[in-house]
């Protein structure tokens, strides 16, 4: 009573301050050193804790429920030696073993002491995984957790977040201590973790256990500290770039870039691009314009005399509705702070009451503003302990972050969640018919703010020392705020010219159809995106682990999730109604998992075999719709809720296998095999979503009677300790992916149903292998270098369109796409530390000036992709060219001051060291840009003197100008012999026309120092 009064007094103090991580296992088995005999009831314990055991008459120990972290493990016994390992790693999820071997004693206190050091091959892990400590990781040329994860193998980044072994990023769970962050809308998971609070990072690609779920590709775990409980510690962090393009180039708001030449170059501005002044290259180059003479002779002819301009003051209002310059002018930096201890006055009465607290703050400016000029995130974590017994562990914990970005909304579908922050996808927008109004309109995409939270509670109980269970309650928020920005002020108050007043367009929000001088849009399609969701969920966990036998460590439990979901997201224009459409629900679906699971550990084999229960709920009735019923069209679809039939959304119920074996061959290697069935649920927007126009047409529905998303996984693997320290991995995998959700289009005879409707129709078979070699520690040199090598086939099961005009059906069937064939792109990462050990060199003023120095060089290459070239539209060709491949060097060079009571690292980062250039995609203005691009380039395929060795990619180098090749029907030598110089030069390559934009990401340097104390 008196403890479950200490929590609850505990729990009520700190209610606005969530969950703590898995945790290892050491055991072993004592003996006498000199007999080898077995002694039991020795006493085994973790120096500065209460975690311990005796041996049993077998002499055999194990103590679970171990945060991982570095421990001395002590021995004591009757007539022995104390025995005292230092450097004992605990690792999450694994065994550590330890024999100890007590020598008798023959003075009394006498101690042997040893350091311990952990075998290269682990050999109870049975797949790919990764633990790395945060020692390691502040020496990386690296910001997020997220650059982190993809210097390993398997692993990339798309636009939404990590991919692992080719799964999309809801198929991941990101796990702050143990406890899910995945947003259920869409099963994405947040990845802002702070640095100063990180611990140890763990991530499995492949063969998780059973107590996992809603994970299909991979777990990351990422453990934090706790507050110390007998002083206080903490780290301050500061990073900073200063203000500085982030692309190649001249900047896209300067006068002769592509949006703008056409304009104000005085040799074409005042009578058009074809009046000769440019020749016939450079006026491809840019956007046609007839000239301000011409627009000027326009208005004044005109019935409309308020409009009347000379071509000085239409140039004039061009500059007023260009004015906007967005060039980089503030710095991209990182705040990252944390400090913990004990609480103040109650730390004792309340079982060592502990805290730690970390801030993480971030901005990123983007490539080119937009309704905001940089990502940005706020991300506040607090963790408080309590150890309310020797057997009883309260943690409270709670995560709050706010993210602040745009909306990368399309005008048909509404916003579901996603933001803006990759500097490519950004500069991508300019690739369209709606440049110039994205580049100088602020408003174009709407402005996003996201604000989650995370509060948990944990409850750690040992009822005995090999067996103990833990409680987790945990609550999760979401909420979502897409809005219109600030009206815009019509009021004509600016005086631009004598006479000529206008008002503040581009700037602030018009939804009506408004033009500038140029043509460029300025209001009506824009800032469309409207977002004021939430999202919910409960989760109640219980998971019991018990030692049940010295060769079995059996792990049971079970999950509720309770979700509400207030979906209320949209579209709207004042002007255009089907620009108006709206996408609103409120569900509460649930659901139910049952694990059980056992760790064998035997001499020669290690296996995991579990089983996994889940059954999930939508909680919601599903219409009973034909295809083409009469509730999709326009005047009907608002009626859905209130007259279309339904019927109970059918649950799922489904079984999981889990299987892990890891076979130790020597004590320097081990092969390992598993197998498992993985579920998760769909995405929310592909089972509740019923989005209209505003006048009641059906564009989207959801199917509440959606499957579980589906992916059976196989791997093999083999691991094997060589010399001087290193380790190599070796796995392949396979994965079968089916039942993924896809959006199904049908549309009647006389077009007035035309929707998308969900369903399990897409699937995807991954196989590939990787090959990592690593130098976990060394004198002057560690780290690891990895290679990936994986194939993805994807399809669909079915058609993706249906017509109900059997003509139309015909036609479909007769264009559908070829069966893709699939070409790998492997991929190779590496990243090697050189350092200067402690106390190196000659001492002077009190330090070692040598010593503690770290260059840390990261470098990733990745085969360039395929594309198809056919100007001859010859059948069946297909991924006939290719890209270049890709590769980058960063590097951190940093250097360690050891004070008094801190330690203070300085660095620099220096990203693209060696300055490569690599064709973007943002550079085309348009398809037709990018067609005459690879019409200049000379593909092996070809004939004559187009015939050569080009890839996409092949640029002409800056301050060569554009030379064609010529025609040589004749042979004649002193054209071969030019072509030959241009083809020397790559002066033939038509450029991409948006030249600011064709190559991103220059060299960047970042500036850092970290204080620890």
């Amino acid at each position: 009573m008196k403890n479950l009064i200490t929590a609850l007094a505990i729990v009520h103090i700190l209610w606005f301050t969530v969950f703590s991580g898995t945790t290892g296992k050491l055991a072993g088995v004592v003996t006498d050193a000199q007999t080898g005999q077995a002694l039991a009831g020795v006493n085994v314990y973790l120096d500065g804790t209460s975690l311990g055991a005796s041996t049993d008459g077998d002499g055999f120990y194990s103590i679970l429920n171990i945060p991982p972290g570095r421990y001395t493990v002590v021995a004591t016994y009757v007539g022995y030696k104390v025995f005292k390992a230092h450097n004992v790693k605990i690792d999450i999820d694994l065994t550590t073993t330890l024999h100890i071997k007590l020598q008798e004693a023959i003075l009394e206190g006498e101690t042997v002491v040893v350091v311990s050091e952990r075998p290269v091959v682990t050999p109870d892990v049975s797949n790919s995984q990764l633990n790395m400590e945060i020692q390691s990781i502040e020496i990386m040329p690296v910001k997020t957790v997220e650059e982190v994860l993809t210097l390993q193998a398997g692993i990339e980044l798309g636009s939404e977040g990590i991919l692992i072994r080719g799964g999309s990023a809801n198929q991941t769970v990101f796990m702050l201590d143990g406890q899910a962050l995945n947003d259920e809308r869409g099963n994405v998971p947040p990845t802002t973790f702070s640095f100063s609070a990180l611990k140890e990072l763990q991530v499995q690609t492949g063969g998780f256990n059973a107590e996992y779920g809603q994970a299909r590709s991979g777990i990351v775990n990422v453990i934090t500290r706790e507050g110390p409980r007998d002083h206080y510690s903490g780290v301050i962090a500061l990073q900073i770039r200063p203000p500085a393009p982030k692309h190649f180039g001249p900047s896209i708001y300067d006068p002769y870039s592509y949006f703008n030449r056409p304009y104000l170059d005085p040799a074409v501005c005042w009578t058009g691009t074809d009046n000769g002044a440019w020749d016939e290259y450079t006026r491809r180059q840019y956007p046609n314009f007839e000239g301000w003479e011409a627009i000027s002779e326009a208005l004044l002819n005109d019935d409309d005399p308020t409009n009347d301009l000379t071509p000085e003051a239409a140039q004039l209002l061009y500059r007023w509705q260009h004015r906007r310059q967005g060039d980089i002018k503030k710095p991209d930096y990182i705040v990252d702070i944390g400090f913990g201890g004990p609480v103040p006055v109650f730390s004792k009465p309340l079982g060592n009451l502990r805290f730690y607290v970390s801030l993480f703050k971030e901005q990123n400016m983007f490539i080119f503003p937009l309704s905001r000029d940089h990502y940005g995130q706020n991300a506040i974590q607090t963790k408080i302990t309590s150890d309310l017994s020797n057997t009883l562990k309260l943690i409270v914990s709670n995560w709050y972050q706010e993210e602040f970005s745009v909306s990368p909304y399309q005008w048909k579908t509404t916003p579901t969640g996603r933001v803006l922050k990759n500097q490519s996808e950004i500069a991508d927008l300019l690739n369209s018919s709606s440049g110039s109004s994205i580049l100088y309109m602020p408003g174009y995409f709407s402005p996003t703010s996201i604000y989650r939270n995370m509060f948990g509670i944990k409850l750690i109980n040992a009822l005995t020392p090999k067996t103990f269970y833990e409680v987790n309650l945990q609550y999760k928020q979401s909420r979502y705020h897409t809005y219109q920005m600030a009206e815009r002020d019509t009021t004509r108050r600016f005086e631009i010219l004598p006479g000529l007043k206008v008002d503040e367009a581009p700037y602030g929000y018009w939804g009506y159809g408004v033009t500038g001088i140029d043509g460029m849009s300025m209001g009506g399609w824009m800032n469309l995106g409207r977002d004021k969701s939430k999202i919910a969920t409960t989760t109640l966990k219980f998971d019991i682990t018990s030692q049940v036998h010295p060769r079995h460590q059996v792990k049971s439990g079970f999950e509720f999730v309770y979700n509400d979901f207030r979906i209320n997201s949209g579209t709207f224009s004042p002007s255009m109604s089907t620009w108006t459409r709206s996408l609103k629900y409120t569900i509460f679906p649930y659901r139910f998992s049952f694990y059980v699971q056992d760790k064998m550990e035997y001499m020669g084999f290690i296996g995991n075999f579990g089983l996994r229960l889940d059954y999930s709920n939508a909680n919601t009735e599903r219409y009973v719709l034909s295809d083409y019923d009469d509730f999709y069209k326009a005047g009907y679809g608002n009626l859905i809720e209130s007259e279309a039939p339904t019927q109970k959304a059918r649950a799922a119920f489904t079984l999981s296998p889990r299987l892990g074996i890891a076979h130790p061959i020597t004590e320097n290697s081990k092969l390992y095999f598993n197998y498992g069935h993985f579920r998760s649920e769909p995405p929310s927007s592909y089972r509740f979503r019923i989005q209209r126009e505003s006048n009641g047409l059906v564009t989207y529905m959801g199917d509440p009677n959606l499957t579980l998303e589906k992916t059976i996984a196989y791997e093999l693997g083999y691991e094997h300790s060589l010399p001087y320290g290193l380790l190599l991995k070796l796995a392949a995998y396979y994965k079968d992916v089916t039942n993924q959700v896809g959006w199904v289009f049908y549309q009647n005879l006389d077009n007035s149903v035309q929707y998308y409707k969900a369903a399990n129709n897409n699937y995807q078979d991954i196989r590939g292998f990787e090959v990592t070699l690593y130098k976990r520690v060394g004198r002057w040199i560690s780290g690891f270098i990895n290679y990936t090598y994986d194939v993805k086939t994807s399809g669909y099961f079915g058609l993706t369109q249906y017509w109900e005009d059997p003509n139309k059906q015909r036609e479909y069937l007769r264009q559908n796409p070829y069966v893709e064939k699939p070409h790998p792109r492997p991929y190779a990462r590496a990243n090697i530390n050189f350092h200067t050990p402690g106390q190196y060199g000659k001492k002077w003023l009190g330090g070692y000036p040598l010593a503690n120095w770290n260059l840390n060089i990261i470098f990733n290459w990745k085969a360039g992709a395929f594309d198809t070239y056919n100007p001859n539209n010859i059948p069946g060709v297909v991924d006939n060219v290719r890209w270049r491949d890709w590769h980058n060097i960063d590097l951190r060079i940093s250097k360690t001051l050891n004070l008094r009571k801190a330690q203070v690292q300085i660095y620099v980062d220096i990203s693209n060291l060696l300055n490569f250039k690599y064709l973007n995609m943002a550079g085309f203005a348009d398809r037709y840009d990018y067609l005459d691009y690879l019409e200049s380039l000379n593909f092996s395929w070809e004939e004559g003197v187009e015939k050569g060795n080009d890839k996409i990619g092949d640029y002409r180098p800056v301050g060569v100008a554009y030379d064609p090749l010529e025609p040589n029907p004749d042979n004649d030598p002193q054209i071969a012999a030019r072509n030959q110089r241009r083809k020397e030069t790559k002066s033939y390559i038509d450029m991409p026309n948006i030249q600011s934009f064709t190559f991103l990401n220059p060299r960047d340097f970042r500036f850092g120092v970290r204080i620890s104390f």
